[in-house]
């Protein structure tokens, strides 16, 4: 579920597991439920950015276009939006 993790938490699926389940991050569900765009996910991040915890999601749309979409993992605030190049 959160494949792609970043080498801090790539053979830290259980790390993942226990900031959800200590509450200090979002379901990967309650994310997605936030995401408000149509098409397919291609990959999900979970990484440390600027001192806090941050989904990074990829997604294709309907047009081909890969975008990335970060999001507070603690708040589930969308922080960023972009077209990937």
């Amino acid at each position: 579920m959160l494949g792609g993790l970043t080498p801090a938490f790539t053979s830290d699926h259980d790390e993942a597991l226990r900031l959800k389940q200590a509450g200090e991050i979002l379901p990967l569900k309650t994310i997605l439920e936030r995401l408000q765009q149509p098409g397919q996910i291609l990959e999900v991040e979970l990484e440390h950015k600027q001192g806090r915890l941050v989904y990074e999601l990829e997604l294709l749309d309907e047009q081909g276009r890969v975008w990335e979409f970060y999001f507070d993992a603690a708040s589930g605030e969308m922080i960023k939006k972009k077209i990937e190049n």
